[in-house]
């Protein structure tokens, strides 16, 4: 039987692209979407009503939004461009990154991935979690915490996303190494270590694009909005999320697939890289109580649980206290400056919920406010997910 009779279409003259699974019934954006059709006319027109769908081998929509997806990532670094240039002479590891005169902040070009080289310790070949430094002012004294004690810190991340900084400084100085040798353009180590991190980082949201592709079914256009998101201009190389996004979405594929315990590891993987994807498995426990079908979920959340404790356990057994500076980091942090709570206290004059905190001192109140308010939003949305008439999909 051929391709066209399965899906119940007219005679094709190819086979289905490899990534079609009713192409046929795939949702048209030029058909059905307002800004589809208006973009559509720049190239025709919407898509005929007798048209063969998904017979391209080559231009597939998952090839386009990777090519999408590749107009951004370089949007995205060209936008980080300013603060690469280097300065100084000498060999890499003699040169730095020209954030002079503030130039991070009037080139709006900001990424933490440039500081973060030499003020935890990578630039030194340190190994995350195992050294420690202490934060200093301005004027390079030592901080000394809320309780009197000196402001020791470690590597902030979880164990993925330190290891993963970890290769890409060793990959970093292998080049600096290599240009005292070999006729190699000379740049500033941190900038090597930055590309090197960018280019894992770019590979990462490709496979969340993927992802997302998969996950869209018959409107895999809708991926488009991932691919083509503008935050990825001005995010995407300023921290290291990418990586847990890209595991938590295969994640969420892998389940939507019915393949359980890979999603587990996946999500296992993607909590050990940034805590919040261990968050989808409340999600998954509501439809599998919905749909009574609990043993999928258990298989899910032990593979996640032992892949996270797989990953993390080398660390925790040998570098107990820098594997625990996540975990401290976070609860003693106060509010973020993007936050709504901020806010709200830079335009009302509000002092907030702890208005005298001491260097490091954890906000009690604000920690509490914000678990009560998670825990109801969690109700609630438990209680929806549980009476919906109609399943939730």
């Amino acid at each position: 039987m051929t391709d066209a009779a399965e899906h119940g279409a007219a005679t094709s003259p190819q086979r289905l692209a490899a990534d079609l699974r009713s192409a046929d019934n795939r949702d048209c954006p030029s058909r059905n979407d307002f800004l589809g059709a208006a973009l559509a006319d720049v190239v025709g027109g919407p898509v005929g009503r007798h048209a063969l769908i998904g017979r391209s081998r080559l231009m597939t929509p998952l090839r386009v939004m990777f090519l999408i997806a590749l107009v951004f990532l370089a949007l995205g670094w060209s936008t980080k461009a300013a603060c690469l240039q280097s300065t100084g002479t000498g060999t890499g590891d003699q040169r730095v990154a020209n954030w002079n005169n503030q130039r991070a902040y009037y080139e709006l070009c900001y990424s933490d991935t440039v500081p973060l080289y030499s003020a935890e310790l990578l630039s030194q070949g340190k190994f995350p979690y195992k050294s420690s430094w202490v934060e200093t002012d301005s004027t390079g004294a030592q901080q000394i915490r809320y309780d009197g004690q000196p402001a020791v810190r470690y590597m902030e991340y979880p164990v993925l996303t330190g290891i993963y900084q970890y290769v890409s400084m060793a990959l970093a100085k292998t080049y600096t190494a290599l240009s005292k040798v070999a006729p190699l353009p000379v740049v500033a180590e941190v900038v090597v270590f930055f590309n090197v991190a960018a280019f894992g980082l770019a590979l990462a949201w490709l496979a969340t694009v993927w992802a997302s592709a998969g996950l869209a079914g018959r409107r895999i256009w809708d991926a488009a909005l991932v691919a083509g998101s503008p935050i990825l201009i001005f995010q995407i190389f300023t921290n290291f999320d990418a990586l847990a996004t890209a595991f938590a979405m295969a994640g969420l594929l892998a389940w939507a697939r019915r393949r359980p315990v890979l999603a587990g590891v996946l999500i296992g993987l993607g909590a050990a890289a940034k805590l919040y994807p261990l968050l989808f498995l409340g999600p998954m426990l509501l439809l599998g109580i919905r749909t009574g079908q609990l043993r999928g979920w258990v298989r899910t959340a032990l593979a996640a649980g032992a892949t996270w404790l797989l990953v993390n356990l080398p660390v925790l057994v040998f570098f107990p206290r820098g594997w625990s500076e996540f975990f401290r980091l976070n609860t003693r942090r106060g509010d973020d400056m993007d936050s709504l709570y901020n806010v709200i206290k830079s335009f009302t004059g509000w002092r907030g919920f702890d208005p005298k905190l001491g260097f490091w001192q954890p906000p009690t109140v604000l920690n509490t406010v914000v678990a009560v308010l998670f825990v109801a939003c969690c109700a609630a949305i438990a209680f929806v997910a549980l009476t919906a008439p109609q399943r939730p999909r």
